[in-house]
């Protein structure tokens, strides 16, 4: 504070010197109050102690004119630009004020652009420094024949009473700066708001993230430190998770375990807040060892029974309904294979090979049933939905259902959906028999991806099953939702 008043009356003094020379009348009209009159009066002393300073406090920037109303006195206006390191703020400008008239900004601590204009014309361009618990004050001192603008600072009075309302007179910071982006990745994005100081997160903040545009967690005093944010994390599905999320390698800490509401837990790999590979312990007691997709078993693994043994599986994805042989044991039943259909154990490998055969003469039947027709006649098309083959698309077009051939063969749907401005594609094969009002499928993985890009975000099972049909040439039913050939 002295370096500052002293420049205000160096300023003062030169100013004096100047108007001088110009001539006694002049001088007159000056008059012995222009040295008063040119420099702001001192903060008065504050009777209180002062609370100590912290890193996450804001500070403060205020723009103060000169109350003297000698010279230019109106027309004045501060504009902040940018943050030299923050993210998140809002430029803004003042309304132009006049002789005497001030205004307080509170903002992060940060190197700020600032500019200083009088009636439009640009009196000053420079980084102006705004640090914790403390006002810097842009002074437009000016006068008859020059303008000055004076930087100063000073402790903060508000801080002598914290829990006082500054809003009365001083812009809070939140109307200064919006969230920032943490990361946004996987369809996911985490928005940041909460304290910084010099491009360093500071204290605690709020933590948003969502998940293809829908709210996913939400962190209301988060820590952000590094790689690294923590605080209690509150999901929109309700699952509880004991690690943290580490923002450079785009996961929840490994190792972690995630529980939901419904009894899944899992302990292991991540990718983004998806569990990837590790132990899944489903709501049955049984637990599965390996990759994992959608909270379900997925690749190769192994199975362990809630009562006891063990099984292997080329492919998670068939289970709950997996149907040939698999290697199994368990503690007291020695390691060998095992038989099963649609999910049931059977009781060795002819009963499995004896439901397989039945399959394959069902689907020769219906193939030849869908061949035959009168001798020397054109062969009639098969009714129903035996009949059904090509491309079809529902109302909208955004979803397209393939079948290659009628009665059984292989077909694909494709589904296109919008979330914002992005655009996705859903994609799943099947193989599958007709009926004239029914369609038995058996499904493939399918695969939610970005449609710009082709970039695959989910790999996901879907269970097979038999679903109604319904089909006259042109409109196809498929499990309720039509299609238009």
């Amino acid at each position: 504070m002295p370096n500052t008043l002293l420049n205000l009356k160096m300023a003062t003094a030169a100013r004096a010197g100047l108007i001088g020379l110009v001539g006694l009348g002049l001088a007159a009209c000056q008059g012995g109050n222009s040295a008063s009159s040119a420099q702001p009066a001192p903060p008065a002393a504050s009777p209180h102690r002062l609370a100590a300073d912290k890193a996450s406090d804001p500070g403060v920037i205020r723009f103060r004119v000169n109350p003297s109303g000698v010279g230019a006195y109106y027309g004045w206006q501060m504009q902040v630009t940018k943050a030299a390191r923050n993210q998140g703020f809002n430029p803004f400008i003042t309304e132009p004020l006049s002789a005497g008239a001030s205004k307080e900004y509170a903002l992060w601590p940060d190197r700020y652009a600032v500019k200083v204009y009088r009636l439009g014309e640009l009196e000053f361009s420079d980084w102006v420094e705004v640090v914790p618990g403390e006002v810097t004050q842009v002074y437009a001192d000016y006068g008859l024949l020059f303008d000055d603008i004076l930087i100063s600072r000073e402790p903060d009075p508000a801080r002598a009473s914290p829990e006082s309302d500054t809003r009365a007179w001083r812009t809070p910071v939140s109307a200064s700066y919006g969230p920032a982006v943490l990361f946004a990745h996987n369809g996911y994005r985490a928005d940041y708001s909460g304290p910084q100081n010099n491009g360093e997160r500071v204290g605690a903040g709020r933590v948003q993230i969502r998940r293809h545009g829908q709210p996913f967690a939400e962190i209301a005093q988060a820590m952000v430190a590094g790689d690294r944010i923590t605080g209690k994390t509150r999901y929109a599905d309700g699952r509880e998770v004991d690690g943290d999320y580490l923002i450079h390698s785009h996961q929840i800490e490994p190792g972690s375990t995630t529980t939901w509401p419904d009894g899944t837990r899992f302990a292991g790999r991540y990718r983004a807040f998806e569990p990837q590979q590790g132990e899944l312990r489903m709501t049955d007691g049984n637990v599965w060892r390996g990759p994992v997709s959608e909270r379900k078993p997925a690749g190769q693994g192994r199975l362990t029974w809630w009562q006891g043994g063990w099984m292997d599986l080329p492919d998670g994805a068939a289970f709950p309904h997996q149907t040939g042989t698999f290697s199994c044991g368990g503690e007291t039943v020695p390691a060998g294979e095992c038989y099963y259909y649609g999910g049931k154990k059977l009781a060795g490998a002819e009963a499995l090979a004896g439901l397989m055969e039945r399959d394959r003469q069902l689907a020769a039947d219906r193939r030849r049933e869908a061949q035959s027709g009168p001798p020397a006649a054109p062969v009639a098309e098969p009714a129903g939905c035996r009949a059904a083959s090509g491309t079809f698309r529902d109302s909208t077009g955004n979803n397209r259902l393939e079948l290659d051939s009628p009665g059984e063969g292989q077909g694909r749907l494709v589904s296109l959906s919008m979330e914002g401005a992005e655009q996705y594609r859903f994609e799943i094969d099947f193989s599958f028999t007709t009926t004239a009002d029914s369609i038995s499928v058996s499904y493939g993985q399918g695969m939610y991806r970005l449609a710009s890009s082709g970039q695959v975000l989910q790999r996901l099972s879907v269970p097979s099953g038999t679903v109604s049909c319904r089909y006259d040439g042109t409109l196809l039913v498929f499990d309720g939702v039509e299609y238009r050939r």
